[in-house]
């Protein structure tokens, strides 16, 4: 038996291979009540974000190429396992407790990752599929990522794919204040976005969502106006900045319903940030004259500034994961040995740690 994962991410696949890969919370619900009796191995959990697709697996030696051929057939293309990555023993560990401390993260040191762990975990923890090496192995890794968070500065600054779209705006049209805002979906990544522009103070947000409801709700916190997503779209004629966030199975702007916006606009220049995945906007929609779309994957020159100005305390996270995966390591070989050591949760001497973070 090992410990091994399996899959893609930011660092190894562009976005369109990625969004191929993605699970919604329904997808994975989904997945845990049909693959229940077809599944060869003895424990696992899938992480799907925006920026990665994982299996973690405790398995039978040689069992990793049923999850690589899991994805490729998710995927329904082939080439795709050559962006794959495997991790075993020790160094999915490390792997592991990177990923919860975010410092593997297109946005490094952003928090949304640690929840994100965290219900995946609970999720297929709940209906049976983790036993008790990944109920440690999982619970250690929020314990890791919660530990780095609090004993470096690696979550200051711009923490989400949210905040950092609204920075990228920022870097555009500079004072956002004299900007008509509108945000398509009010999710977590929307309402981080959402909340970030209201504190730039811009003109005028406007919140649209397929359910009115949580349009309102959001928009009530943020005292933006509130739409429906039809009346949302209609609304994107006099918007300066389009921010997309809505979970869909295909894109919600084809090329032809933007030029016919814009035509609409009287070709008035429009800033699309799409954070969606898979993307809420065609890409060929960057072709037209006084369109500018951005995705995900365009975010990673701020991620870049965001590790120059960490590069400090990404050193000391690291220490502090490699020695944590290390203790960690050390209880696992010991059960597997049949002389299992303690492992206990003890941050009175935190490794690497910068002490004006204690």
């Amino acid at each position: 038996m090992r410990l091994v994962v399996v899959g893609l991410s930011h660092h190894t696949a562009p976005l369109e291979l990625r969004e191929k890969l993605s699970f919604g919370l329904l997808d994975l619900e989904k997945f845990i009540e049909s693959q229940k009796e077809k599944i060869p191995v003895k424990e696992l959990m899938i992480l799907s974000t925006c920026n990665r697709t994982e299996i973690y697996i405790f398995a039978e030696e040689n069992l990793d190429s049923w999850a690589k051929q899991f994805l490729i057939d998710r995927s329904q293309n082939q080439q795709i396992e050559k962006f794959f990555y495997l991790k075993q023993e020790e160094e999915m560990v490390i792997h592991l407790f990177n990923v919860a401390s975010g410092l593997d993260s297109l946005v490094l040191g952003e928090n949304e990752i640690l929840k994100q762990v965290k219900d995946s975990y609970h999720l297929f923890q709940k209906s049976g599929w983790t036993g008790k090496l990944f109920n440690v192995l999982f619970q250690r890794a929020l314990y890791v990522g919660k530990l780095v968070r609090t004993h470096t500065g690696i979550s200051q600054g711009l923490l989400s794919s949210g905040s950092v779209a609204v920075s990228l705006a920022e870097k555009i049209f500079g004072d956002l204040r004299d900007s008509s805002v509108l945000i398509l979906g009010a999710g977590k990544m929307a309402g981080i976005a959402a909340r970030y522009l209201a504190s730039k103070k811009v003109k005028k947000l406007f919140v649209a969502n397929r359910t009115l409801e949580t349009a309102q709700t959001l928009a009530l916190e943020l005292h933006a106006q509130p739409l429906s997503l039809e009346e949302g779209l209609k609304r994107a004629e006099s918007a300066d900045i389009l921010i997309t966030s809505l979970s869909l199975a295909e894109p919600l702007l084809s090329k032809k319903e933007v030029q016919d916006l814009m035509k609409r606009r009287e070709n008035r220049s429009l800033f699309i940030i799409d954070i969606g995945v898979p993307r809420n906007v065609d890409p060929s929609v960057h072709d037209l004259d006084n369109v500018y779309l951005y995705n995900i994957d365009d975010l990673k020159s701020i991620v870049q500034e965001n590790i120059e100005k960490r590069s400090r305390e990404i050193e000391n996270a690291s220490i502090i994961v490699k020695e944590k995966a290390k203790e960690f390591f050390q209880w696992y070989v010991s059960v597997k040995e049949g002389a299992e050591k303690s492992l206990k949760h003890n941050s009175s001497r935190i490794p690497g740690c910068n002490q004006a973070h204690n």
